[in-house]
């Protein structure tokens, strides 16, 4: 028993449809499509990824490194959650580097692999780097401008 899927999804360069007829094609029909192509000039599509797809993470250990984060522990249960531990993002990719070197698969655990597995949920992330540029603007214009 189980769900049966058929039929095949449309692909389309969202840069040569437009609105219009996105809509009355598949918006409308609430038909599905992936759209392509809208986010090639993004720079986080040049930043964050190497050509091969893999994460750059020494772009993210450079530019976020001494950033506090929580991070689940995949192994431990704590209530109904995963356990929390905060780190850095640095001390979290040479954490998924080395379990990456000792042969682990650092997205699943492995019973008898000493390496922890790891989880960095990035809202947690998003919310703290807000919070943490909103608190320097508002003290640079308390202190600079005497607002």
């Amino acid at each position: 028993m189980g769900i049966e899927i058929g039929g095949s999804i449309e692909k389309v360069n969202g840069k040569e449809i437009s609105y219009n007829e996105f809509v009355e094609r598949y918006l409308a029909k609430n038909q599905p499509v992936v759209l392509t192509g809208l986010m090639d000039d993004w720079k986080a599509c040049k930043d964050w990824v190497f050509d091969s797809g893999k994460p750059n993470l020494k772009f993210f250990s450079t530019h976020f490194g001494n950033s506090k984060v929580q991070v689940a522990d995949c192994g431990t249960r704590e209530f109904t959650d995963q356990k929390r531990v905060e780190m850095t993002v640095s001390e979290f990719i040479d954490h998924w580097i080395d379990a990456k070197e000792c042969g682990g698969a650092s997205n699943s655990f492995q019973e008898g692999n000493d390496k922890l597995v790891l989880y960095l949920k990035d809202w947690h992330f998003v919310t703290v780097q807000v919070l943490k540029f909103s608190f320097s603007i508002c003290l640079f214009i308390y202190l600079h401008l005497g607002l």
